[in-house]
């Protein structure tokens, strides 16, 4: 049984954006229905952007008493996906409506078709397994048989490597999407004729 392995790396072409709104209300009632407000202006200057009802996904609504403040907060949070290369302008129509009740919490890229990229690699780290078991066989005085199986894992897993393209945003901040490396494996177990 022998380990072999590929990867590529790959420009994302999708970004995650978390965003939000909140507010701040003597009572809970009026903290929600500010934010509700709030909320359906922010998904709407979204959608006027070009995001799809597919899109965003509703990731939070919260309601707290803040006691140092004596005040009801509320809070609302969406994440969008976006083409990588437009994360910063929805996030610029984001805070063009909301102002200063925006909330930001992060941004992820992804690679929207991993398995494109995954799919060549397959044949790579069979070669791989194939190159490491000859040799094993060789340093035990062996021949490489026929292969008895083939078990595949970690296909599509990324991770994120920095650097590459930027989109900017009118306050001059850089959102480097990067680029991620995808990776498989394959383990195989072959027959062994002695030599």
């Amino acid at each position: 049984m022998v380990t072999g392995t590929a990867s590529a790396t790959a420009p994302p072409d999708r970004a995650a954006l978390s965003l939000g709104v909140q507010s701040r209300r003597p009572s809970a009632q009026s903290a929600l229905q500010v934010v509700d407000e709030r909320a359906a202006t922010l998904v709407g200057a979204l959608r006027d952007a070009g995001a799809r009802a597919e899109d965003l996904r509703t990731t939070g609504l919260n309601l707290w008493f803040d006691q140092s403040d004596r005040q009801y907060v509320a809070s609302y949070a969406v994440t969008v996906g976006v083409p990588a290369d437009d994360a910063g302008r929805f996030i610029d129509s984001a805070a063009e409506v909301a102002g200063d009740e925006l909330t930001m919490n992060g941004i992820s890229f992804s690679v929207a078709d991993p398995a494109a990229v995954v799919a060549p690699l397959r044949e790579v780290a069979v070669a791989d397994a194939r190159a490491k078991a000859e040799v094993l066989a060789a340093a035990a005085d062996c021949t490489v048989g026929p292969v008895v199986s083939i078990v595949e894992s970690g296909a599509g897993g990324a991770v994120p490597v920095f650097k590459g393209g930027a989109a900017r945003l009118a306050m001059a901040a850089p959102i480097e999407g990067g680029s991620e490396t995808l990776s498989l494996q394959v383990t195989v177990t072959y027959e062994l004729t002695p030599g």
